[in-house]
């Protein structure tokens, strides 16, 4: 039960007025009344107490949780979203397209980013491919803020950047490759750059291969697992980029052979960077500018795609988790080739000439 004032020149009526409310009173030193009105007596007793006291009451109010740094936010959603389910490689990538946004709004409170400082900052990237990955990433951080209440909308949404368009990578002619190997025999990388343009494998599988991935008496590579060099650091993947990238590959005979006399149980000892230096060089010596690790891998789908492998095979030979990226791959059938089969193609229609 609430205690009652007892004090000169306070009054709390303990009848409502008309208009349903209690009503009560406080005098000042100076004979002044200062009137307290409430739902309940108790209410205006309470009222009055707190003007005693020297303080009015004070409404409660609740605090609006303040917004986490953009930087922070962004170290969570890889720690909990991102980094469980990325393959190094892949983890490696994000971290590099997102060093700009960072650097940007890492000291930011996340909610008082625009799109406009959005579309800023990726206009200044000059780099189309980091641009684009960028964009992606920022638009998943931003999406997940909106979906956990940190945000109320995503400014990417309102973000217009052109997206890149990948540059057509072209398969070397068979001209071309035999130019390129031949150069090539005087590398100590020579056998490896062989058996990349005759199975299609990506570098990093080709050097994780051990003796016993090679069926010597079928002649057949199996691929498992992939190798990765992070800061010039060598670390072991027990499992190929994709799921699709398990499969069996045929490995010519004469190749084979030679992989059968290597003694040592690792095939290719070499480092990512001293593979790509020593293509880069002997490209630069017989002028080929279009020569890379990717391009002979896709030379090898280019070939299969020209000696009319189906598309499926071709798809499982390169490891590819679809069939379109298979096709955006050799789809770009060299004009040698289409040249050398003109006139298979003419005689197939021969019968319904007029």
């Amino acid at each position: 039960m609430l205690i009652e004032i007892q004090v000169d020149g306070v009054s709390v009526n303990t009848k409502p007025r008309p208009d349903g409310r209690f009503q009560g009173y406080a005098t000042d030193d100076d004979g002044h009344k200062q009137y307290f009105y409430g739902k309940t007596r108790e209410e205006v007793i309470v009222k009055i107490r707190n003007h005693l006291q020297g303080g009015k009451q004070k409404r409660k109010t609740v605090k609006k949780k303040k917004a986490p740094l953009f930087g922070e936010y962004v170290q969570k959603w890889i720690e909990i979203y991102k980094k469980p389910n990325l393959k190094l490689t892949s983890y490696q990538n994000l971290i590099y397209a997102i060093e700009p946004a960072q650097a940007e709004f890492g000291n930011t409170p996340i909610d008082k980013i625009s799109d406009s400082d959005i579309q800023i900052l990726l206009q200044s990237i000059t780099s189309s491919r980091k641009r684009d990955l960028c964009k992606l990433h920022l638009n998943a951080i931003f999406k997940k803020a909106v979906a956990t209440n940190v945000i109320k909308r995503n400014p990417c949404d309102a973000v217009e950047i052109k997206r890149h368009k990948a540059k057509k990578i072209k398969a070397l002619t068979p001209d071309e490759q035999a130019i390129f190997l031949k150069a090539a025999e005087t590398s100590k990388h020579s056998l490896l750059f062989n058996f990349l343009v005759t199975t299609g494998l990506r570098v990093g599988e080709a050097l994780a291969l051990l003796r016993s991935d090679i069926d010597f008496d079928k002649c057949t590579v199996t691929v498992s697992k992939n190798v990765v060099f992070v800061k010039g650091k060598r670390i072991e993947q027990d499992t190929p980029k994709t799921d699709a990238g398990n499969r069996t590959v045929p490995v010519p005979q004469d190749i084979c052979r030679q992989l059968f006399s290597i003694p040592t149980e690792r095939l290719f000892p070499g480092t990512y960077n001293s593979v790509k230096s020593a293509i880069d060089r002997i490209a630069a010596t017989v002028g080929l500018e279009n020569v890379t690790l990717h391009v002979l891998r896709h030379t090898y789908a280019t070939r299969l795609g020209e000696a009319g492998i189906p598309d499926k095979i071709i798809q499982y030979l390169m490891g590819h988790a679809s069939l379109e990226m298979t096709k955006n791959v050799y789809t770009d059938v060299l004009t040698p080739y289409l040249e050398s089969v003109s006139v298979k193609i003419r005689d197939i229609f021969k019968p319904f000439d007029t």
